[in-house]
C-alpha cells in the first residue's frame, strides 16, 4: 500500500485564495516569528514531509507597471519574506519538518544559493529543500539592473548552469573529510576538500571550496514546480520533488508518466522523483459541513476584486474584461503575461473543458488557483486522495491552505488521523533527514 508524501505550501497573506488575509478565521501575525515557529510545531505533530516557503522577488505589476492592484487588494505577491529567514523560525522549534527554500536561479550567483541553503541544512540536522525557480517577470529584472527577464529558453539554460555548479561546491567536501581529530591535531582533512570543476558554462565559475562540510543528508534535496516543455525537462533532469499545480486527474497522471519516462531516459530511477500535485482541502465534520465552508470562502470574495485582480495577471485592459465574455480568447490573446508557460497551460484547460466565462474564470483563480479542491468529511477527502495515489496521477500532495493556520489544523486533526488510520500516511518519523523521510514511503 502506497503512502502519501505531505508537503506544505505556505505564502501569505493570501496562499492561493484571494481574501485569506481579510478573514476573520486565519491568522494575521504572519510579520512576526511566532507565525512561523506555531506553523512549524503543528506540521511536525502532523507528520508532514516538508513546509515550503513560495518567493518572488517583486511586487507583481499591471500592463501599465503599477503595482497598486497587488497592494490595495493584499494580492500574492504583496508581502514576501525571505524564505531562509523564516524557515530558520521554524528549524529551532522541530526535529524532523523538512524546510524547503525559494531561490531564483537567474540573478544569484551559485555560490551565494550553494552558501546559504547549505547552512540551513547542516543547522537543520539536515532537512533543507531548494524549490528551484527561474523568476518570471520584468519587475524581478528590474529590481536587479535588467530591463526585461531574459526568455524562458535562456532562464532554464542559466537554471542547468547554476545547479550544476552549485552541486559542484556542495560536494566539494567529501564525506569524511571533517576530522576533528584533537589527538592527532587535525581539524579537517585538505585532501579531501575539493576546489570545483571548471565547466564550459556561460556564468562565472564559483572555485570553491565553500566553508562548510557536507551535511547529514549529503546535499539539499532539490525541488521544482516548472510544467512548460522545458521546465519538465528541467525537472526530469535534476528534481526529486515536483510540486504540480493546476489540472485535473488526467493532467497529473500524464505529467508524471511523462516525467518518469523521461527520468528513465536519462538515466535516472523514476522512483527517485516524487509527482505532488497541490490540493486544497475544504474539511467539514460532515459533507453539508464542509460545503457550508466552501460556500463561506466563495461568499468572502469580490467579485468586481476578483476581475481587476485577473487583469493584472494577464496584463490586460478593463475594457478586455467582459464578465459574461468567454474566458478561452482573453487567455489566448495574453499569452506569456504571467511568466508561467505551465501555468497559462493549466488556465486554458480549465477554461475550455469547463466553458467558463471570464467572470467564472476570475472567480476560480481567486479560489484555489485553478487546483485541485476536494471538499467533504477526511474519509471522502481521503478516498479522492486515494484514488490520486493508486492511479498513478501522485506520490503525495502538496496542501495549500484557504486560511492560515485553520486549513492546516483542519487536515492535521481530521484528515491526517483518517489517512493514518488506512496505513495511507506515517504515524512516526522514521528518519531525521528529508531525504531518508521522502524515501521512506
Amino acid at each position: 500500500m502506497r503512502q502519501a508524501r505531505l508537503v506544505a505550501l505556505v505564502n501569505p497573506p493570501t496562499s492561493q485564495y484571494a481574501a485569506n488575509w481579510s478573514n476573520p478565521l486565519t491568522r494575521a501575525d504572519w510579520l512576526r516569528g511566532s507565525f512561523y515557529t506555531d506553523l512549524g510545531r503543528l506540521l511536525e505533530r502532523g507528520r508532514f514531509d516538508m513546509v515550503f516557503l513560495a518567493d518572488a522577488l517583486a511586487v507583481p505589476e499591471d500592463a501599465d507597471g503599477e503595482i497598486a492592484t497587488t497592494l490595495r487588494t493584499g494580492g500574492k505577491g504583496a508581502i514576501y519574506l525571505d524564505p531562509i529567514v523564516g524557515l530558520s523560525h521554524i528549524a529551532a522549534v522541530t526535529t524532523h519538518l523538512g524546510l524547503g527554500a525559494t531561490v531564483s536561479t537567474t540573478f544569484q550567483h551559485p555560490f551565494s544559493i550553494a552558501r546559504s541553503l547549505l547552512s540551513l541544512d547542516q543547522l537543520s540536522g539536515g532537512r533543507a529543500a531548494w524549490n528551484i525557480v527561474t523568476s518570471t517577470t520584468d519587475a524581478e529584472a528590474r529590481n536587479h539592473g535588467l530591463q526585461a527577464i531574459p526568455d524562458r529558453a535562456a532562464r532554464y539554460d542559466r537554471a542547468d548552469e547554476v545547479v550544476q555548479s552549485v552541486i559542484d561546491l556542495w560536494e566539494g567536501w567529501e564525506p569524511d573529510a571533517l576530522r576533528l581529530d584533537t589527538a592527532g591535531r587535525v581539524f579537517a582533512d585538505p585532501a579531501r576538500v575539493h576546489r570545483a570543476p571548471e565547466r564550459n558554462a556561460s556564468i562565472p565559475h564559483a572555485r570553491g571550496p565553500l566553508a562548510i562540510p557536507r551535511s547529514p543528508q549529503n546535499r539539499p534535496v532539490l525541488m521544482q514546480a516548472g510544467a512548460s516543455p522545458r521546465g519538465l525537462e528541467f525537472a526530469a533532469r535534476w528534481a526529486e520533488v515536483v510540486f504540480a499545480t493546476g489540472g485535473s486527474p488526467d493532467v497529473h497522471r500524464t505529467h508524471r508518466a511523462a516525467l518518469r519516462e523521461r527520468c528513465r531516459q536519462l538515466g535516472r530511477d523514476p522512483e527517485s522523483l516524487l509527482y505532488l500535485p497541490a490540493i486544497q482541502p475544504v474539511l467539514g465534520s460532515t459533507g453539508a459541513d464542509a460545503r457550508r465552508r466552501l460556500q463561506s470562502l466563495e461568499d468572502a470574495l469580490d467579485a468586481d476584486e476578483a476581475l481587476v485582480a485577473l487583469g493584472r495577471l494577464l496584463h490586460s485592459r478593463p475594457e478586455e474584461l467582459d464578465p459574461d465574455a468567454p474566458a478561452v480568447p482573453l487567455i489566448q490573446a495574453h499569452r506569456g503575461a504571467t511568466g508561467s508557460g505551465g501555468f497559462e497551460r493549466s488556465m486554458l484547460h480549465t477554461a475550455q473543458t469547463e466553458d467558463l466565462t471570464i467572470r467564472e474564470l476570475a472567480f476560480r483563480q481567486a479560489l484555489s488557483q485553478f487546483n485541485l479542491q476536494p471538499v467533504g468529511t477526511p474519509a471522502k477527502v481521503a478516498d479522492e486522495l486515494e484514488k490520486l495515489l493508486d492511479s498513478g496521477a501522485a506520490d503525495g500532495f502538496v496542501v495549500m491552505p484557504a486560511l492560515y493556520l485553520t486549513s492546516f489544523e483542519d487536515v492535521v486533526d481530521g484528515l491526517v488521523p483518517e489517512l493514518q488510520q488506512r496505513g495511507r500516511l506515517r504515524e512516526e518519523y522514521e528518519h531525521t533527514t528529508l531525504r531518508a523521510n521522502l524515501a521512506s514511503p
